[in-house]
């Protein structure tokens, strides 16, 4: 990949265990550029051991942001990690952590300038599309991401419902990439669906 081509983030769902997800990961890393350990449920030994997982599996660490867990993404030098509605505040987060690169999830406008202005050197915006991920829930759709996009000078990294069909319209208003999760950790052949998002993303089969 080029440094100049749009974002790829690839997302762990908290499920899959982190032994077979780090072979996934080794299977599709050159397609993408970001692979999020994001465990809510796990206990920093493990997701240090999920790491060591991608690390042995030949994912390289300028490739791999950890979820909430700013130490343990310090102690390892990893690339990033990304920060939560309940996670450090972003200020405190770059303060601590200047070496990685840090995100945050936003939801709104309002939410997205005063993550910008604590910091935070990309925004993950979403759900945009309708998801079994966020059932019951409204989308924000593309106009809201339109605004969002507009209205920060960071990266904003559009995320929910991503599907290789809508990447072009997503794209289009003015996303600097997308993050996938349960499309590609729960298919049946990840390393094909992946290939399809690479092809809508920037061309690349």
């Amino acid at each position: 990949m080029r440094m100049d081509q749009p974002e790829f983030h690839l997302l762990s769902n908290g499920k899959l265990e982190l032994t077979e997800f780090a072979r996934m990961a080794s299977l599709v890393k050159r397609y993408v550029s970001a692979i999020h350990l994001r465990e809510k449920g796990r206990y920093a030994n493990e997701i240090t051991e999920g790491i060591q997982h991608l690390l042995t599996s030949g994912v390289p660490h300028h490739q791999i942001y950890i979820n909430d867990r700013l130490d343990v993404a310090w102690a390892l030098k990893v690339k990033g990690g990304h920060l939560a509605y309940h996670s450090l505040e972003p200020s405190l987060a770059k303060q601590t952590f200047p070496d990685l690169r840090i995100g945050r999830s936003v939801h709104s406008l309002e939410e997205a300038l005063v993550m910008e202005a604590q910091g935070v050197d990309y925004l993950f915006f979403g759900h945009i599309f309708s998801t079994t991920c966020k059932p019951g829930k409204e989308p924000q759709g593309l106009m809201k991401l339109e605004e969002v996009t507009r209205s920060v000078k960071i990266p904003v990294i559009a995320i929910g419902g991503i599907k290789p069909e809508n990447v072009e319209s997503v794209m289009n208003a003015g996303a600097s990439g997308i993050a996938v999760l349960s499309s590609i950790v729960e298919a049946i052949d990840p390393l094909q669906v992946v290939k399809n998002y690479a092809k809508a993303l920037y061309g690349e089969d």
